[in-house]
């Protein structure tokens, strides 16, 4: 098993969704794992140490988990097939061990809200992830891209439309120069 962070989630643009991304703790490799648009969101908010006023899911699993006594070891990106990740939620119960499937937004949710590990098995990792300086640049502008998507629609919210004109703009040109359009 290897040890992985969550560097960040990112936009990607050619199929309408997000990705999380998880990098080799001790190397080189990045793990794109695409998400849904409100996984992809708890995992920011989580990542900038933002709260709702109100529990999210990952919240509510957390809390249930919490009041019966029963707490998260680790997660576990397990298996990687017909292009669908799965992972496994360790956790420490009264009644002994449990593993748990879960999808792997879910489960890395629950981790960065418990606060413990992520691992990723070694050949999900040797099949799916990316690595060294061709990986970093262009994780670096599906980051940046997806920053600027979040602006765009706060700046549409607030109709603050030369604004909101300005990031569709930058986004445009990023992907292009990425050639993610």
């Amino acid at each position: 098993m290897i040890p992985v962070e969550v560097t960040g989630v990112s936009v990607c643009p050619p199929y309408q969704g997000y990705v999380v991304i998880l990098r080799e703790k001790e190397g080189e490799r990045w793990l794109p794992i695409f998400i849904g648009a409100a996984e992809a969101q708890a995992i920011s908010l989580l990542l900038q140490d933002l709260r709702y006023s109100r529990p999210l899911t990952f919240d509510l699993f957390h809390n249930l988990l919490k009041a019966s006594e029963a707490q998260v070891r680790q997660v576990t990106v397990t298996e990687l097939r017909d292009n669908t990740f799965y992972a496994l939620v360790d956790l420490k119960t009264n009644h002994g061990p449990e593993i748990i499937d879960a999808r792997p937004s879910d489960a890395i949710a629950l981790a960065l809200r418990a606060k413990v590990p992520i691992m990723v098995a070694e050949d999900v990792m040797e099949t799916a992830s990316i690595t060294g300086e061709r990986a970093e640049p262009q994780l670096g502008a599906l980051d940046e891209i997806a920053n600027l998507n979040q602006k765009l629609q706060d700046a549409l919210e607030a109709e603050s439309y030369e604004e909101a004109a300005r990031l569709r703009d930058r986004i445009r040109e990023l992907e292009k120069r990425e050639n993610l359009r």
